[in-house]
């Protein structure tokens, strides 16, 4: 005997569905982002971190290592997404820091790989003659430091994703939508790159997508300060100038960073002059 469902059936019916539809948004949202902040940080540390940028596929692996090792964290209570930005705010800091320092500092060189022999040739590294009496700095330590530090920031980005497959009940449909969103994510940063943007634009809009994820107000402001530093960080330290006022522009082509300064005619290239 059939009948019709009762005042209370309807609403669990609407908050079910009303679930469904977050979780399918959820995991497009993050899919999005992962792919987006992959490739922002593949552009971005490789330009900054100095000599990096022959190394990118570094930053590539760090990234999918990050996101592996949240995704098996999916089911753990603490909640990591909170962390993307504060871990940002840091390794972009140390990125500033050790490229100003080279920079600065005319005698600080780093070891590429036999960047003196001339059968391998890294564009822009053999400019320091090397003073057999100091210490030359290893790329594979800064390598090091940043993959772990890249890593990190991933971390919760990954957890976050795992959770989103998991309050998805159908796998096939799971993986459809995080397929959409990561496409998404590709062609956005890449409609970004094609525009020009600078990195502002890219990580305003990272930490967008990383607020929506947090819930607890306390949080989400902590987070939002650490936006604002991020941010003002990117705009305030447009290395090389270093505040000496040569007048120099920058400009982010599809593919590279490129810097100019007129009063010197002066070319950076991912911050390696030629």
């Amino acid at each position: 005997m059939s009948h019709a469902p009762s005042p209370v059936d309807i609403p669990r019916k609407a908050i079910s569905l009303d679930m469904i539809d977050r979780s399918y948004l959820d995991l497009f949202v993050i899919s999005f982002l992962s792919l987006f902040l992959e490739l922002a940080c593949i552009r971005w540390f490789g330009s900054t971190v100095v000599f990096l940028t022959f190394f990118t596929n570094l930053v590539l692996m760090a990234c999918f290592l990050g996101i592996s090792v949240g995704c098996l964290a999916a089911r753990s209570r603490r909640d990591f997404i909170g962390t993307v930005i504060p871990l940002a705010l840091v390794t972009m800091t140390l990125a500033f820091g050790l490229l100003w320092s080279y920079v600065r500092f005319g005698d600080v060189v780093i070891d590429v790989g036999r960047q003196a022999s001339p059968e391998q040739i890294y564009f822009g590294t053999e400019v320091r003659a090397r003073d057999l009496s100091a210490f030359v700095i290893p790329l594979e330590v800064i390598a090091g430091v940043f993959f772990v530090l890249i890593s990190l920031i991933f971390i919760g980005v990954g957890q976050t994703l795992g959770r989103a497959f998991n309050a998805i009940p159908n796998p096939v449909q799971a993986y459809t939508i995080n397929l959409i969103g990561s496409l998404a994510g590709i062609a956005g940063f890449g409609v970004l790159s094609h525009l020009r943007a600078p990195p502002p634009v890219w990580f305003a809009l990272i930490a967008a997508l990383v607020l929506y994820f947090i819930k607890r107000p306390s949080r989400r402001l902590a987070v939002a300060a650490s936006v604002l530093l991020v941010v003002g960080l990117i705009l305030t330290a447009d290395l090389p100038d270093l505040g000496k006022g040569t007048g120099g522009f920058t400009i982010w082509s599809p593919y590279y960073k490129i810097r100019f300064e007129p009063a010197t005619r002066a070319l950076f290239v991912n911050n390696i002059q030629h």
